[in-house]
């Protein structure tokens, strides 16, 4: 790391986790619907239909992408009591239990999938931790998987591996859309406290994280809902850990000297992510803002790579930076195996 700042910034999506076996946000919801039990493919399926009246199990091109499907569940639980006179096929209750029970469901699915792809990980995921570990990185990673966190941190993940202690150098992973391993206290409070580290805040707001790495359910059956993002349009980040998180997201890309966006799409509907990013890039040209209003001395523009196989990110992203980026149009493998990486 350079006195100035993080030197490399990596920035990783969706693409880095279809890499190795998880699902893109287009064809999730066809493969978790056979994963479903009974009972939950039925009540889902009344409320996929509402909304979908073409929509048919059978046929993977009726279903809605995951985003699209949970955006839907939200705006009808937040109009549910404005636009019926009563409850119809299901009540504000049950639709609100449905889709918490998807995202656990889902939550459930993806630690099934991280132990796959780490029982059999590809050499070029090896490469590239080795590369963020040595070059001492910054990782801001909007997925929630646990691959990253386990490659570089096993039984040392701690806060500071995401973060939210600098007076400790070296790698670390900020995740602003959650992470599978962390809970908010009233779902840790059943967990030892050596099952548990605090992340942040206290009382009603704290936050908690699993060490070691585990599935949100317990032995005995217990169920932890893993706080995490949804992955609708109006996403809603609430607390003192999602303003820590996004703070030092600007923070280090405002000092970066190369970032390397991995996978990732930088979709139109996510705002969020394309103001934050705006704000760190537009800092390395103005001065890091700091507290009074006045800003830092500029560390000027950084190198910026780009690496998706499909073309839109590649204009998104570089819209977003506001300079010329390096354009790469492979898969993270190819690249990384087209020596890529340092």
């Amino acid at each position: 790391m350079s006195k100035s700042g993080f030197s490399v910034v990596y920035v990783v999506g969706a693409g880095l986790s279809a890499g190795l076996g998880f699902p893109t946000v287009a064809n999730l919801l066809p493969e978790l619907w056979g994963r479903l039990d009974r009972e939950g493919v039925s009540d889902l399926e009344d409320v996929v239909r509402f909304h979908h009246p073409d929509f048919n199990a059978a046929r993977d091109d009726t279903y809605p992408t995951i985003e699209q499907l949970l955006s839907e569940m939200q705006a009808n639980a937040d109009l549910f009591d404005s636009t019926r006179p009563a409850a119809g096929g299901f009540t504000s209750v049950e639709l609100k239990d449905r889709h918490s029970k998807l995202l656990h469901d889902l939550a459930t699915w993806f630690h099934e999938l991280k132990r796959t792809a780490l029982r059999s990980r590809p050499e070029w995921l090896d490469q590239l931790v080795a590369a963020m570990k040595n070059e001492q990185a910054a990782i801001i990673s909007f997925n929630w998987d646990l691959i990253l966190d386990q490659l570089l941190f096993g039984e040392e993940l701690d806060k500071a591996s995401y973060g939210l202690d600098r007076r400790r150098t070296g790698v670390r992973l900020i995740k602003p859309h959650g992470s599978l391993n962390w809970y908010k206290s009233n779902a840790a409070a059943p967990l030892k406290e050596s099952k548990k580290f605090a992340l942040t805040g206290d009382g009603t707001d704290g936050v908690f994280a699993f060490r070691p790495l585990r599935a949100p359910i317990s032995r005995k059956g217990r169920q932890y809902m893993p706080l995490i993002i949804p992955p609708v349009y109006a996403k809603q980040f609430e607390g003192t850990l999602f303003r820590k998180l996004w703070q030092e997201t600007v923070r280090v890309l405002s000092t970066a000297n190369e970032v390397r966006f991995l996978g990732f799409s930088l979709a139109e509907a996510d705002f969020h992510a394309k103001f934050v990013l705006r704000c760190g890039f537009y800092s390395q040209e103005n001065g890091q803002l700091k507290h009074g209003g006045k800003r830092a001395a500029p560390t000027g523009r950084s190198k910026v790579i780009i690496v998706d196989p499909s073309d839109e990110p590649h204009k998104r992203i570089q819209r977003v930076v506001g300079w010329e980026c390096a354009s790469h149009k492979n898969t993270i493998s190819a690249w990384i195996a087209d020596g890529g990486l340092p």
